[in-house]
């Protein structure tokens, strides 16, 4: 890729999970990169193309155990010149996660009815954090579907992060980078490792725009509550452990849960996905 001060083109493969700034990161390498580049977003696969010799080649891998339909050949990047993986305290996923499926299942921000219950449970969070577990609304979001329950997502949680700490354990070399330090602007390992400049905005392509929250950490403690962290502990630990996120669990005494980061974002979200 950077050979005698010169920047040659090559293969970069983005790992994550949903919700852990795989698009942000994509395009802000993408708007980095110059000549040709050959873009792959959320790929099942990587097939060769023969201009790829002399082009970039940038693709952005959702990461997920091959269950619930999620099957993507990792194979067939597992020979790109640079790999990235993308890591996020799991916590925050999960809030994160929470309100997102809100508008990936179609019974429920298709469904009117069911859709306001779940709004009035968010503004009962923003007007009285303390009065409903996040795992609660959770539960309240997956019985929507009769096939799904709480404790079968969280086993499903478990077993997903299990498989995405033994994904990066044989993935050979490749730079990890933290959800945290990309929305904090640390990049410099990242920019070391790839041998070109970030120069380029996370700008992200009216065909994959989303409907960024937070974009920062340690909201979790504004959303979790003793309920929370008794359910959710043994399913994160192992991940925060590993990835040396701190390990204190205490939920903030005075949290605050704001309107725009919750039942609005979820509105906006849920607009957007009925337009489509």
């Amino acid at each position: 890729m950077a050979l005698d001060g010169i920047v040659h083109p090559g293969k970069i493969a983005i790992f994550g999970m949903y919700k852990s700034g795989t698009t942000a990161l994509f395009y802000r390498i993408k708007n980095s990169l110059t000549g040709d580049v050959h873009a792959l977003f959320e790929p099942d696969r990587y097939a060769p193309e023969p201009a790829d010799l002399h082009r970039w080649v940038l693709a952005k891998v959702i990461l997920g155990a091959p269950e619930r339909g999620h099957r993507v050949d990792y194979a067939t990047f597992l020979d790109f010149d640079k790999k990235l993986v993308l890591v996020r305290d799991p916590r925050d996923w999960v809030v994160s996660g929470t309100l997102f499926l809100i508008q990936q299942v179609a019974h429920l921000y298709n469904d009117d009815d069911k859709l306001n219950r779940v709004l009035e449970l968010l503004r009962q969070k923003e007007h009285s954090p303390k009065s409903l577990p996040l795992t609660r609304l959770l539960d309240q979001v997956v019985r929507t579907d009769p096939c799904q329950s709480l404790a079968e997502t969280l086993e499903w949680m478990k077993r997903q992060y299990r498989w995405v700490i033994e994904f990066e354990s044989d993935l050979g070399d490749h730079c990890r980078i933290k959800y945290e330090d990309m929305v904090g602007g640390h990049l410099r390992g990242l920019e070391d490792y790839l041998g070109f400049p970030l120069t380029g905005a996370a700008e992200v392509a009216p065909e994959h725009d989303h409907v960024p929250r937070t974009k920062s950490s340690g909201d979790w403690k504004n959303w979790f509550l003793a309920e929370d962290v008794a359910r959710l502990r043994t399913v994160f630990d192992e991940y925060l452990r590993r990835y040396e996120y701190d390990l204190d669990w205490s939920p903030s005494e005075q949290p605050v849960v704001r309107p725009e980061h919750c039942s609005q974002y979820v509105a906006r979200v849920v607009k957007k996905r009925r337009g489509r």
